[in-house]
């Protein structure tokens, strides 16, 4: 799977924040990038052509407008917090997040809705209402085969954590959560969270 590429987007609801985005070659390189419209959005994934676009954002709403999806409940029995879709400033993230992955879809790109905080939590890099540090970042490139520098943000390493997920996915390492017709959160498989974490934890040593 080396050379490969990836995308983890950690969206924003509106283009008054700048979206992070992280490009991941496997085994080679992560670079980072920063665009607040749609369209330097789409510019920077089609110029990266990634085999797999993970996004933070829901890409769907509850059937009934509101509540909970039965992804975001099967995230929440794993014992990860998450808000529900359209529950006040989520709304437009919600609904950029549809909108974007209709235009990438568009465009022959294969996109899936992820949840980096709990990917990062279950991995037992971050505690309940811990964020993520630079730490972490180089934690995650490391199960990438990638190095990344000093300096990222908080939004950057969501971003990468994205791509890893995006990489899982491609490999057939993930577990979709919820309804495909509602919407589905991807998450790596437990096994492979176990197989992660021995990783990660031998990599202290």
């Amino acid at each position: 799977m080396n050379g490969r590429v990836y995308a983890g987007v950690d969206l924003t609801a509106t283009t008054r924040r700048e979206t992070a985005v992280c490009v991941v070659t496997s085994g080679a390189s992560a670079e980072f990038f920063r665009v607040r419209t749609d369209f330097d959005l789409l510019d920077v994934l089609g110029r990266a052509s990634p085999r797999v676009v993970a996004i933070d954002a829901p890409l769907s709403f509850p059937p009934a407008g509101r509540g909970l999806r039965r992804c975001d409940a099967e995230v929440r029995r794993l014992g990860v917090p998450i808000l529900p879709p359209a529950m006040g400033p989520m709304r437009l993230l919600s609904e950029r997040g549809s909108r974007i992955a209709g235009l990438l879809r568009e465009r022959g790109m294969r996109v899936i809705e992820v949840y980096p905080r709990g990917v990062q939590r279950m991995l037992g890099l971050i505690g309940r209402g811990e964020r993520p540090t630079e730490g972490v970042a180089r934690r995650i490139a490391s199960l990438l085969g990638v190095k990344v520098s000093g300096g990222l943000d908080v939004d950057e390493v969501d971003a990468l954590t994205c791509a890893l997920v995006a990489f899982l996915h491609d490999a057939g390492r993930t577990d979709e959560l919820g309804d495909p017709e509602e919407g589905t959160i991807v998450m790596p498989s437990a096994e492979v969270l176990d197989e992660l974490r021995r990783l990660l934890s031998s990599s202290e040593r």
